[in-house]
């Protein structure tokens, strides 16, 4: 490899390369920093709905094994506090690590989201979501690995997180999510459903509809 001196300092190629990449992601950030500035955002949260989707790690307390879902949600702003929600959680990898355990465990929430702040670009929120899951669960009997059948389970459920809005049509979000539940079906003990879930990522605005006296295009 060639070496340049200059000025008393020896400077190589791939420190050259390194030092460009750096000025470039420098210039990159503030270049989105500055757009985001610029976007303008909702002042008026009333009559507009996020969706977003992700896959979603979880972890199951009860088998302390971590577990991996497909979530979709959204929610529809009724004022600047207050929005209803709902969100389905499909699940491709609660297997536990042995052949005993929670093997499909979907859900569906439903409920009513608080947010603190006025409309600005940092949005923190609480959730309250009642649901109902639909369990299948592996379990031992005398020897013998049985499935229960698709059991129906009630569940509750509060989450926490925040939105960060980039402008009126997207923001990013993160969210945890707590769930409580148990079922029993045709096991010999009950089985608990308590979890934690983690959602994060890229979610979309829409405005459904102008609430009175807003005029703003």
């Amino acid at each position: 490899m060639e070496y340049e001196k200059k000025n008393g300092v020896i400077t190589s190629p791939v420190k050259m390369s390194t030092m460009l990449n750096k000025i470039m992601l420098i210039l990159m950030l503030a270049f989105i920093c500055k757009t985001t500035q610029a976007q303008k955002i909702w002042e008026e949260r009333t009559g507009c709905a996020i969706a977003q989707g992700d896959l979603a790690p979880g972890y199951l307390f009860a088998q302390k094994t971590v577990t991996a879902y497909v979530e979709g949600d959204a929610a529809l702003f009724l004022d600047n506090n207050f929005a209803m929600e709902g969100a389905l959680w499909g699940s491709f990898a609660t297997a536990a690590a042995g052949p005993t355990g929670i093997k499909k465990n979907e859900a569906l929430f439903w409920g009513a989201e608080y947010h603190f702040l006025k409309p600005s670009r940092w949005d923190p929120f609480v959730s309250f979501t009642p649901g109902v899951g639909l369990v299948q669960v592996a379990y031992s009997e005398e020897g013998i690995i049985k499935n229960t059948p698709y059991t129906p389970v009630p569940l509750a459920s509060a989450s926490i997180g925040c939105n960060y809005y980039v402008g009126s049509i997207f923001h990013f979000f993160v969210k945890v999510q707590g769930v409580v539940g148990q079922v029993t079906s045709t096991l010999p003990t009950t089985q608990r459903l308590d979890e934690l879930k983690f959602t994060g990522g890229l979610a979309f605005n829409l405005r459904i509809w102008k609430p009175k006296g807003y005029r703003k295009v």
